[in-house]
């Protein structure tokens, strides 16, 4: 009996939760958001990194920002293939969360060799996607 009114519990949480809505586009996610945090640990790694404890801060919280757009990049519509795009997010992902911790803990090289590979995932789906100008 216990565990029928804890399954009936889960089931009533389950069907409160809320369901998520994508309102934004790829494109307005990269522009509004992506970008600009990245251009702002782009900016701090070309500085030679994060100077004090302010900007380690800030490249933490770009680098949060910039694993939960990776994952918004991968709801609903969003995604333009189920190769290219899923991976590319993923590898966004894990680079971002890696250059949070690494952030977190100020470490330099490892948050440098986070943005590498951030930027790589960047890379590898926009040379696919991307309009050609």
């Amino acid at each position: 009996m216990r565990f029928a009114g804890i399954l009936l519990t889960a089931g009533v949480l389950l069907a409160q939760a809320p369901q998520y809505q994508g309102v934004a586009t790829p494109k307005q996610i990269m522009a509004a958001i992506q970008k600009p945090a990245m251009d702002s640990l782009a900016a701090m790694n070309k500085a030679g990194g994060p100077k004090d404890d302010k900007e380690w801060e800030t490249a933490e919280q770009n680098a949060a920002v910039l694993a939960e757009t990776a994952q918004l990049l991968l709801m609903g519509n969003r995604p333009k293939d189920q190769d290219v795009w899923v991976k590319s997010s993923d590898r966004l992902l894990q680079g971002a969360s890696a250059s949070t911790k690494a952030a977190a803990a100020k470490d330099l090289a490892a948050w440098q060799a986070s943005l590498n590979n951030m930027g790589g995932a960047c890379r590898s789906c926009h040379n696919v996607h991307r309009k050609k100008q």
